[in-house]
């Protein structure tokens, strides 16, 4: 009897409804076994169901997996099976998958399905006289058979093993993280458990469960690669890869002994993803991978090629590109690293005296304080290499007496810790230079802002402990550089005390608080790291800090207080801004391109700070601009010294660092800041929960909130809310659910005040930035991002009391010699200030910085004809308008639903449609165009109801349009009487 016969018997043996996908495993584990070569071993391991369940069957050959095979009930219906994320997981591990349901067969090589055949049918199941037909049989067995028959594919490209990598790690860290989680349940408390503890107790206080998880499974794999890299051609497995790692590596090869771990039954579901790994290392081809890893063609002309960089960063991006962002990792493009390297050396030869610059092993130490994978410490490397002789036998001694002991590095983050030993380490031997046993490069798994207490052992990892006390040792040490690229992430998770107690200086500027409502920018990793190297400096004589950040704080007025402490700290300070601010919308000179250097939206600074005894105060700025390719080639093509660069002298209040026009500041600050106008003021509402809270109309939000928070909503508790310029929306004002109401202020205002809306700060190009209020704001009302601010007119619930100061009101009284100006025309003229094109040009670099400063006339007659044209202004704004021309009428006939919004100019007539048949009419395109707060207010009105049926909206969006038309007439009124004297 064949195998065949036999399997088929099993199967008849049995009633349809008891064959599970479980029942007859050994049956088809035998047939298959029988087709198999000798070499073929075909494992099968009880499998917990669910996400992480895995195959049935794995097929492997001399260690190194070639296929799965996925069984399932004998009625199971296949074709919705393959489309299932179970078998998609699977396909993403390994190009060769068989699914069968004891009777039909589907092999998928390459995501494609290769062959599909049926052995019989239920019913010859059922009949116990049904035969096999040997046909079928045959081109089973030849479809079984070419399954077996597949070759591990080898791996050459780099870019290749990154994304195989991430996939496989991504399921791992899948499985340790289900497995920390049972054993935090069941207190079950295994070796895994007791790694995160460690981590969390000893690295990373903040740390989670699901953030270890992301990063040992990435250290387990890189841990993995490294010893295949040693191993060379000797297969690795989960019993020597230990041996496989350097002693030079003692931190990484404690972590990867967690893999004898794997033996035992709780991480049965984790053994096979390892095992896969392990495939792919023992199927790499190496010579390609060595010489795709290697640093010899590093630099081509302008283009600089880090190999480690692209192996992380292409893993990062098929892992997961939210936790990147999340952890603010963006590593450095190698051509600013250059700059920066240079910059050091430069100052360290020509200002600090020290003739071999970064290569001096006697005065030179280094620390990249937040390495990643290092990239900033090959330059240094490189920068120290470059200058020895062609030939020069000193190049073993400069590794052994400088740059194993006076270069440093701290990271956080397991895989980049992992990778910058791994690259560094191939860039000394590519250099010629072979780490010894016991020798290691001093590069330190640390969390930077937090100090250790090195009396601490720290549980089940002695290289950690021992580590750790090595890296407090370099905090303790006076450093002479400081380098690096620090995270940059506003919602920080680095609150340890000793940071938390030193970014109280940067609340301070000239011995007063910084009286900021939310100075939570000063939270940013990338200001603590500032804030770290800072506090080294501090503690020397003589320093460098080469660092680039992101730019904010160089002109941002909650970093006043840092921008003061930096001036008092160092002597000489350059700052290269390479701008490219996605938000910011900057102004570039004619011709010229604003790209990002970076993949992020934050604009980014290259940073010099120098501090030496008797070296003048002096501080320098410069604009780069261009694209990404034209600001690389500028970083490797100019040198500090020969830079024009501008000289500037930050000063009170604001000690801003960036170049300003003195004439027009000084003219500027004698003007008078609303803030000094008005006694009080507050911020809009927020939410943090818009899509419930708020609504365009009063049942539906009744209804969501009452779903959402399972309560009956209390209609009067709704609101009207300005949402975005001339977007009146309602608000279930309940201050249990409203995170910030302002409810203790709004309370005590009138319900018919006026509010003046204005951002304290702006990042648009000009400003824009004013609308006028009857109602309740929200956070970003007139700023697309920054937070928006109320200025009402009067602060008592009668009307009876003015928010304008009384001695500010008395002093222009005096100067008009007029007792009977009012509040509101004071507040009508403000209006018509902040709608003055010439106003807002002139002074566009000061308007951004802070609330706007106003000008008052000498000539009483002016002030007054501007109150006037502001009040006409701020009726048009509120809507107090009359249809009594053409612009902007509806026109068309169709459903009123916003579905393609558009702009069309024929024949001097404007047309703003929201469908293919319907518009309104006569609408000019400096109308359509019209910005207030950076939004484009018809746009950004209509694009808020896209598929929304338009009903009492198309009246509202004709007022809106003939009062932005009235605007740009008003604001040329203005202009005319503004322009010649503000």
């Amino acid at each position: 009897m064949t195998e065949f016969e036999k399997y088929f018997k099993t199967l008849q043996s049995q009633k349809i409804s008891d064959i599970t996908e479980h029942s007859h495993r050994p049956a088809l584990k035998d047939l298959v076994k029988s087709l198999a070569g000798a070499k073929v071993q075909i494992l099968h391991e009880p499998k917990r169901e669910g996400k992480f369940g895995s195959p049935d069957f794995k097929i492997t050959h001399t260690e190194s997996i070639i296929g799965y095979i996925e069984n399932k009930k004998i009625d199971e219906n296949l074709d919705k099976i393959l489309k299932s994320d179970q078998i998609k997981k699977y396909q993403s591990l390994s190009d060769n998958i068989l699914i069968t349901n004891y009777i039909e067969w589907i092999w998928i090589k390459e995501g494609k399905i290769q062959q599909r055949e049926t052995l019989c049918f239920l019913t010859d199941i059922e009949n116990k006289k049904a035969k096999l037909d040997s046909t079928k049989v045959s081109v089973v067995e030849k479809l079984i058979k070419s399954f077996l028959s597949q070759a591990p594919k080898e791996i050459a490209d780099a870019k290749l093993l990154a994304e195989a990598l991430a996939v496989r790690a991504k399921l791992l860290k899948d499985f340790l993280l289900d497995e920390l989680k049972r054993q935090e349940l069941e207190h079950t408390e295994g070796r895994l458990y007791q790694l995160y503890e460690t981590f969390k107790s000893f690295v990373f206080h903040e740390l989670t469960v699901s953030e270890f998880s992301d990063a040992f499974s990435q250290n387990l794999v890189y841990g993995l690669f490294l010893a295949k890299l040693n191993a060379d051609v000797k297969p690795i497995n989960l019993n020597n890869a230990w041996d496989y790692i350097p002693s030079s590596f003692e931190l990484i090869k404690e972590l990867v002994d967690f893999l004898k771990e794997l033996k035992r039954d709780e991480y049965r579901e984790t053994k096979w993803i390892v095992e896969e790994v392990l495939t792919i290392m023992n199927n790499l081809d190496l010579p390609a991978i060595h010489e795709s890893l290697s640093f010899s063609k590093r630099k081509k002309g302008t283009e600089y090629y880090d190999p480690y960089i692209y192996l992380y960063e292409k893993f990062l991006a098929a892992y997961d590109k939210k936790l990147r962002q999340a952890k603010g990792v963006y590593y450095t493009p190698p051509q600013v690293v250059n700059f920066i390297v240079r910059a050091i050396d430069d100052i360290l030869i020509n200002t600090f005296k020290i003739k071999d610059g970064l290569g001096d092993r006697n005065k030179v130490t280094v620390l990249d304080f937040a390495t990643g994978t290092g990239t900033f410490l090959v330059e240094v490397l490189q920068q120290i290499f470059d200058k020895l002789p062609t030939g020069s036998g000193k190049k073993d001694f400069v590794v052994k007496e400088h740059v194993l002991k006076n270069i440093f590095g701290f990271e956080y983050l397991i895989a980049p810790y992992t990778i910058a030993h791994l690259k560094l380490s191939q860039f000394l031997k590519d250099n010629g230079y072979n780490l010894e046993d016991k020798e290691r490069l001093q590069i330190f798994l640390t969390n930077t802002l937090d100090p250790i207490n090195t009396q601490q052992r720290i549980p089940f990892l002695p290289a950690l402990t021992e580590e750790s006390k090595q890296a407090q040792k370099i905090k303790d040490k006076p450093i002479l550089v400081i380098t690096g690229n620090p995270p940059y992430s506003i919602h920080s998770k680095n609150n340890g005390d000793w940071i938390k107690d030193k970014i109280k200086d940067y609340k301070i500027v000239d011995g007063q608080k910084l009286k900021e409502r939310n100075p939570k920018a000063l939270q940013d990793d990338y200001v603590k790291f500032i804030r770290f190297a800072q506090n080294k400096m501090d503690s020397v004589e003589e320093g460098i800090v080469g660092i680039i950040t992101n730019h904010s704080f160089l002109d941002n007025p909650t970093f006043r207080g840092m921008r003061r402490s930096l001036m008092n700290s160092f002597n000489q300070i350059y700052f290269f801004d390479l701008h490219g601010n996605a938000d910011k919308k900057e102004k570039v000179p004619d011709g010229l391109k604003n790209e990002n250097v970076f993949d992020i939206k934050a604009g980014v600074c290259i940073s010099i700070f120098a501090k030496r005894k008797n070296l003048e105060k002096e501080i320098f700025h410069f604009d780069v601009w261009g694209s990404r390719h034209e600001k690389y080639e500028w970083c490797l093509s100019e040198s500090l010294s020969e830079i024009k660069v501008e000289k500037i002298s930050p000063d009170a209040p604001f000690y801003l660092f960036i170049k300003q026009n003195k004439k027009s500041k000084k003219f500027y600050e004698s003007f008078i800041s609303v803030k000094d106008i008005f006694n009080t003021e507050t911020s809009g509402v927020k939410t943090h929960n818009d899509a419930i809270l708020i609504a365009y109309e009063e049942k539906e939000l009744l209804k969501k909130v009452s779903d959402y928070y399972s309560i009956k909503a209390d209609s009067s508790l709704i609101r009207p809310l300005l949402y975005r310029p001339f977007d009146t929306r309602k608000l279930y004002y309940d201050s249990k659910l409203v995170i910030r109401a302002r409810d203790k202020f709004y309370k005590s205002i009138d319900s018919k005040n006026l509010f003046l809306v204005i951002p304290r700060q702006t990042t648009t190009i000009g400003y824009e930035h004013a609308i006028v209020s009857d109602t309740l704001i929200e956070m970003k009302t007139c700023s697309h991002d920054r937070g928006s601010y109320a200025f009402p007119l009067t602060i008592s619930a009668n009307d009876s009391l003015s928010n304008i100061n009384e001695k500010f009101i008395e002093k222009i009284q005096d100067q008009y010699s007029a007792k009977h100006i009012s509040p509101i025309e004071i507040f009508n003229y403000i209006y018509a200030i902040l709608y003055s094109p010439t106003y807002r040009s002139k002074y566009a670099e000061f308007l951004k910085i802070d609330f706007p400063r106003i000008p008052f006339p000498d000539d009483k007659k002016v002030f007054k004809e501007l109150s006037e044209l502001g009040n006409e202004l701020i009726k048009v704004h509120l809507l107090e308008i009359e249809k009594n021309n053409s612009v902007g009428n509806f026109m068309g006939e169709g459903n009123h639903i916003v579905e393609e919004i558009s702009f069309t100019f024929e024949k001097k007539i404007g047309k703003l449609f929201i469908n293919k048949n319907e518009c309104f009419n006569n609408v000019s395109e400096e109308v359509f165009k019209f910005n207030i707060g950076g939004y484009p207010v018809l746009h950004k009105y209509l694009s808020a109801r896209k598929d929304m049926k338009l009903h009492f909206e198309l009246d509202h969006l004709e007022l809106v349009i003939k009062a932005l038309d009235f605007t740009i007439k008003q604001m040329n009124k203005i202009d005319k009487v503004t322009k010649n004297w503000i």
